[in-house]
């Protein structure tokens, strides 16, 4: 198997954008039966992202972030039963964000 130089690079070029994706899921709040949560991006690269709840996954289609960026996504109508809530962000390149939440 040959590996060209452009696809050295390339690879190497993206494994750094996977390892330099920086984000937090900054806050989560839950008023008359909806569910915002803030994601921010403090890496150096764009990112695209979901938000994980159980077996759910908000938006349909990724969402981009630019670097430096905080948004949001409102999850609408959401009707979880009091405790715990697990929040999970995952990244189209792989990399995660947890939250733990408690619902009221």
């Amino acid at each position: 198997m040959t590996i060209t130089a452009e696809d050295y690079a390339e690879n190497v070029i993206n494994m750094t954008d996977t390892i330099s994706e920086r984000f937090i899921i900054e806050h989560v709040g839950y008023v008359n039966g909806k569910l915002t949560i803030w994601v921010f991006n403090y890496g150096d690269v764009d990112i695209e992202f979901k938000v994980e709840i159980g077996d759910d996954t908000w938006p349909a289609a990724w969402k981009g972030l630019a670097s430096k960026e905080m948004d949001s996504v409102e999850l609408g109508v959401f009707s979880p039963n009091p405790g715990e809530l697990n929040i999970r962000i995952y990244s189209r390149r792989g990399n995660d964000a947890y939250y733990r939440f408690i619902v009221p």
